[in-house]
């Protein structure tokens, strides 16, 4: 991993599970005085989405995509036009890829093939966007990002899986020092029931009642979060308490389009009118 600004630098493999899908966590992602540049220049996200209507709105997701980020020469000299060039890059794409490669191989082995037979070609990755997303093997997006300040407790998502076009997928977080709220933090759910998980809505789980949580992961200043996203990979993320502050946290994927059939199946819950 040759690139200084690597959020998995610090990666060990004990850090890393495979129940009840893919996914590792690492603390302390990056040293003091480099965690420290890219919390202070987030601020700059923050003018940026406080012109944003939504900004008022309860406890919701505002972010910024790589392709709107590159365009905007608000963000030309901070320490984020590395870190988002970086981060939505092949070299970081194949470095992920290297961590997970035992559970992609079993889970999703034509995937991996794919990788392996096209990570030299033009057509490898580039950012997403409608432009992009048909043309290549995999697509990109860095995102920073905010959770709104929150007036009354509420989640921002419920128990879900991501959408069925995405690989993989990463949060960092940049928890503000005077927030001291409780909750918004991620669950990673297994469930427990031997039927089908059924979904309904933005693929959001139905049977909740069959879920459990197997980990909690902290939202913690300088802390990163990888998982490979699959039929399994519920997740969710903890009700937060009211907070005057917004939650900083960026999120970054990768994505493919361009198969013949999505990663794996959404099963929806069908309504049926008498």
């Amino acid at each position: 991993m040759s690139n200084k600004l690597s959020i998995i630098k610090n990666f060990k493999k004990e850090n890393y599970n495979s129940y009840p899908f893919p996914f590792f966590e690492i603390e302390n992602a990056y040293d003091e005085k480099t965690y420290s540049l890219l919390r202070k220049d987030y601020n700059l996200f923050h003018s940026y989405f406080k012109n944003d209507k939504k900004y008022n709105d309860n406890n919701i997701r505002l972010q910024i995509s790589s392709k709107e980020f590159l365009n905007n020469n608000l963000f030309k000299k901070s320490i984020w036009h590395d870190f988002i060039t970086y981060h939505s890059s092949k070299e970081f794409f194949l470095d992920l890829f290297e961590i997970f490669f035992e559970d992609m191989d079993k889970i999703y082995p034509d995937i991996v093939k794919i990788i392996e037979n096209n990570k030299n070609n033009s057509n490898f990755l580039n950012l997403r966007g409608i432009e992009n997303n048909d043309k290549y093997n995999f697509v990109s997006d860095c995102q920073p990002g905010i959770n709104t300040p929150s007036k009354f407790k509420s989640t921002v998502r419920d128990s879900h899986v991501d959408s069925p076009v995405e690989l993989l997928a990463g949060l960092f977080y940049l928890r503000d020092d005077g927030d001291n709220s409780i909750g918004g933090d991620l669950e990673i759910m297994e469930n427990t029931s031997k039927k089908s998980v059924l979904f309904h809505n933005k693929a959001e789980v139905l049977n909740v009642h069959d879920l459990r949580v197997v980990k909690l992961i902290r939202y913690k200043k300088n802390k990163v979060v990888f998982f490979m996203n699959t039929v399994n990979s519920i997740h969710r993320v903890t009700p937060r308490e009211s907070c005057e502050l917004p939650r900083n946290l960026t999120n970054i994927i990768f994505e493919t389009y361009n198969q013949k059939d999505n990663l794996f199946k959404v099963n929806y819950k069908k309504f049926f009118s008498f």
